[in-house]
């Protein structure tokens, strides 16, 4: 005896030390799936509910339609009609059988905890929940979202319906839980043994079948056991009849400590398990998509990059044009100069370099209206090439606008189809809305073209007005060099070098002044 307490000890420290470890792994499991976007809000509440398992009793779990008898399964087994039973749904929330030294009740949200004295509730808690397939839809709901807490589950159904199609679709999601599943055949005792064992074997063959399973099948009268058990003393050859014995030899011998422990550590797992799957997928399904996504937002950048490549070519075309017009405006300019100074002019460059001189030449531009160069430079047509140069940089506008409204309006296009195509758990965080621009921005051009002008205008007005002042102190330079020539020839030539040295330094300073 004392070796089976040491024994249970060690076992119970064993315990212990590896449900710490587990409450401790799902604490770190729930952090992380806490970070899993759109992860369903169910599946984390059954996180949590694996945590808050961990530190609760065994759960053996009685699910099935209505009027099938689940009730009447619980008050067999602790001996007491402790649950409300009726041809009529009765129980529209769960109730959760707990060992207690008296009967007390108390209820919060879905789920009602009655504590009774039966020595069977030790070692497990019993669980009622709502008939399936109640008219109530809610019913079914408030069972569907327990049973990921069970450590093990029965499946209640009456003798004369056995394994229907919803029966069948809770087997499998029940194995989908992976819980594991007992099926209990309660009213057994409208049938003759040769029905009964009919019945079994039909149950296995089709769980075989259809879900690739073979589930233990208890073949029960709740109403024989529950007569049983209110007889003093129980009435074991009844009991015997009523399948019940087989219920207890489970709880008893199977239902072990280590078996027990082993479950009830095992269900905490599976279900973060089935929740690690899900997030697992729900991330490759997000990972894919963001993936997709990187790809679009890198092909965009690749469609931009190239647009801005054209963009700046056909900026770089214009330029080059500008600039050959520029060059051969300069190079009429050359030309005009050239024209001004031939040596063929000399004759009638000293006559006006006189008349400048003599202060006719301000008159004679007074009445003429233009200068030497600005004839010069329109005979060589030097104007009207640099006036192409603004028709060349109008072109430029519309050719980048025309190209960057379009590049803008396939972009747009292709990025909603971009966001239409990912899950609605991303294509719902996108802020805003994606449209094209209100308003194409034009400025810079206009700040462009209002330089330019100002820049030819400048060019126009100072290349000419330079010249001619240029002009016309190289026609009096001339003048005067050729007059100083003249004189110093009739100078020498009248050998009267004094005289016409004292002239000539008379005529410097009447230009001085």
């Amino acid at each position: 005896m004392i070796e089976i307490q040491q024994l249970s000890s060690k076992l119970l420290t064993q315990y212990e030390t590896i449900r710490r470890q587990e409450h401790d792994e799902i604490t770190a499991l729930l952090e992380t799936l806490e970070r899993v976007d759109s992860l369903p809000d169910n599946e984390m509440e059954q996180v949590r509910d694996a945590l808050f398992h961990t530190n609760h009793p065994f759960l053996m779990v009685m699910v099935g339609p209505f009027g099938s008898g689940k009730s009447s399964v619980i008050n067999a087994l602790l001996g007491a009609e402790v649950l409300e039973v009726g041809p009529i749904p009765t129980t529209d929330h769960i109730v959760i059988l707990r060992h207690g030294s008296d009967i007390q009740r108390s209820r919060a949200g879905d789920i009602e905890t009655v504590f009774h004295p039966s020595p069977l509730l030790e070692n497990l808690s019993l669980v009622d929940t709502p008939g399936l397939e109640s008219v109530f839809r809610t019913h079914d709901e408030v069972t569907r979202r327990f049973l990921h807490r069970a450590d093990v589950v029965l499946l209640v159904m009456i003798a004369t319906q056995v394994l229907t199609a919803s029966n069948l679709e809770y087997l499998q999601q029940l194995k989908v839980f992976g819980k594991r599943v007992i099926i209990v055949v309660n009213q057994v005792d409208v049938l003759d043994p040769a029905e009964r064992e009919q019945v079994r074997d039909f149950v296995r063959d089709q769980s075989r079948v259809h879900l690739g399973i073979e589930p233990l099948v208890w073949l029960v009268s709740a109403r024989q056991a529950l007569e049983a058990q209110q007889e003093t003393p129980r009435d074991e050859i009844l009991c015997d009849e009523s399948g019940f014995a087989e219920i207890e030899a489970y709880i008893k011998e199977t239902l072990s400590d280590v078996e027990r422990f082993r479950q009830k550590l095992e269900t905490p797992v599976q279900v973060c398990q089935n929740v690690t799957k899900s997030a697992l997928e729900l991330v490759q399904e997000q990972q894919a998509a963001l993936d997709t996504h990187r790809k679009t937002v890198e092909n965009i950048e690749a469609q931009i990059e190239q647009g801005r490549r054209e963009q700046q070519k056909t900026a770089e075309d214009a330029l080059t044009s500008i600039e050959n017009t520029w060059n051969e405006a300069a190079a009429r300019g050359s030309g005009a100069i050239g024209d001004l100074f031939q040596f063929s002019r000399g004759i009638g460059l000293f006559f006006s370099g006189l008349s400048e001189i003599a202060g006719i030449g301000r008159l004679l531009r007074r009445f003429q209206g233009r200068t030497r160069a600005e004839n010069a430079f329109e005979q060589h047509k030097v104007n009207e090439t640099l006036l192409q140069i603004p028709a060349a940089v109008d072109k430029l506008g519309p050719r980048l606008e025309g190209r960057d409204l379009q590049d803008i309006d396939d972009l747009v296009d292709y990025t909603r189809q971009a966001v239409q195509a990912l899950p609605p758990t991303l294509s719902n965080k996108v802020i805003g809305r994606i449209q094209t621009p209100l308003r194409y921005e034009r400025s810079f051009l206009r700040d462009i073209r209002s330089r330019l002008d100002d820049i030819l205008r400048d060019a126009q007005r100072f290349e000419t007005s330079h010249l001619d002042r240029t002009l016309r102190n190289s026609l009096i330079i001339l003048a005067l060099w050729e007059i100083m020539t003249v004189c110093l020839v009739l100078a020498v030539a009248a050998g009267a070098w004094e005289g016409i040295t004292t002239e000539i330094g008379g005529v410097f300073v009447m230009f001085a002044v």
